[in-house]
């Protein structure tokens, strides 16, 4: 049998990123202005790992995923704490023209559903961060 026999499950082995990006970023100086050491970073370019015409933005990553908790609430709320403890800088990059965005990725199916609670909703809205979900829709 394919698919999730329990239709309706949450989405498994999520991860939730914070991510800054910008046609020409330097990931080095979003780090020092930060103030915090990235997961990853990307310089701007081609990547070779992208599909054909994928990004070429350059990015900077702090990431939580199921080795610090497999629980998605407390996944997203270590990635908000610590843009509410950077807000002002988020801010200031978006005025230079930087995307910050909140990305969550996890594996799903057609049935599987992620969900936010009203309070984080809210702290995502307030920090101006962009909202990205991009389900992996393999089978695990």
């Amino acid at each position: 049998m394919t698919g999730n026999p329990h239709p309706g499950e949450l989405w498994t082995l999520t991860d939730v990123t914070l991510v800054v990006k910008k046609s020409d970023l330097d990931p080095g100086h979003v780090t020092e202005f930060l103030g915090l050491q990235p997961s990853a970073v990307k310089a701007p370019g081609f990547d070779r790992w992208a599909p054909p015409g994928g990004d070429t933005d350059g990015q900077w990553r702090l990431r939580c995923d199921e080795h610090t908790t497999r629980k998605f609430s407390e996944q997203v709320d270590i990635i908000l704490q610590a843009a509410e403890r950077r807000a002002k800088e988020l801010a200031s990059l978006r005025s230079e023209g930087c995307e910050t965005i909140l990305a969550v990725e996890g594996f799903a199916d057609n049935d599987s559903q992620i969900s936010f609670s009203a309070q984080a909703m809210g702290r995502i809205c307030r920090l101006g961060l962009s909202l990205k979900l991009t389900p992996n829709l393999n089978e695990r």
